[in-house]
């Protein structure tokens, strides 16, 4: 934002309208990294989205993870997130960081959700789920997955690092999609073309 504000104003003083141009762009970048208040629901053994967004793929079945992931098969849930919406991703269960690590791959248009799938630099992380909310051994997998504006997968919390559920977890800047691979007999309570809002709205019911 200091870089963008330093910006403006150099361009302000080179030539008013293009200073006006890059304002406007400021303001939509603050907008767009703002930290919104949420209001965490206490439901015990919920999921929650982990990101502002559309839910564009639901899994029809119970499907394999990503290769190299210690997780079975689960449900598959993955949220697009718009350039308009809040790009702070939050933790979607209270549980511990295994795993995180970015795979290198292509920025393609998230208009073809299983081409970025397959292609897209990604970044999985995996969450060992709290026993508070689900037996012992359960984990979910969080994939941050690039697109043609998303081209910077950010979550600094290494393995060991435990997260509240709707505790701040990362973001992809700016827009890209999230998925999530729930633990198998999870209940979905979303479906496709539904807006869901990071820490608030409950996608899911863990088995218990």
């Amino acid at each position: 934002m200091a870089l963008a504000g330093g910006v403006t104003i150099l361009l302000t003083l080179v030539w008013l309208p293009l200073g006006c141009i890059a304002l406007g762009l400021m303001v939509w970048l603050r907008h767009t990294l703002r930290t919104p208040s949420r209001q965490v629901p206490d439901a015990e053994g919920s999921v929650l989205a982990p990101a502002d967004g559309i839910v564009v793929d639901i899994s029809d079945g119970e499907v394999e993870p990503p290769a190299g992931t210690d997780m079975g098969r689960g449900r598959r849930v993955t949220i697009r997130t718009g350039l308009a919406d809040a790009q702070l991703q939050r933790s979607p269960v209270a549980g511990r960081i295994t795993d995180n690590f970015l795979i290198p791959g292509l920025f393609r248009s998230a208009g073809d959700v299983d081409l970025a799938r397959r292609d897209n630099e990604r970044r999985e992380i995996t969450i060992e789920i709290s026993m508070d909310a689900a037996g012992a051994g359960e984990r979910l997998l969080l994939v941050q997955i690039g697109t043609a504006t998303a081209r910077q997968l950010v979550c600094r919390h290494g393995p060991g690092k435990f997260l509240e559920a709707g505790a701040p977890l990362g973001m992809p800047r700016i827009g890209g999609m999230t998925e999530l691979f729930l633990p198998a007999g999870s209940r979905l309570s979303v479906c496709k073309g539904q807006s869901v809002v990071a820490g608030e709205t409950i996608i899911a019911a863990l088995p218990r």
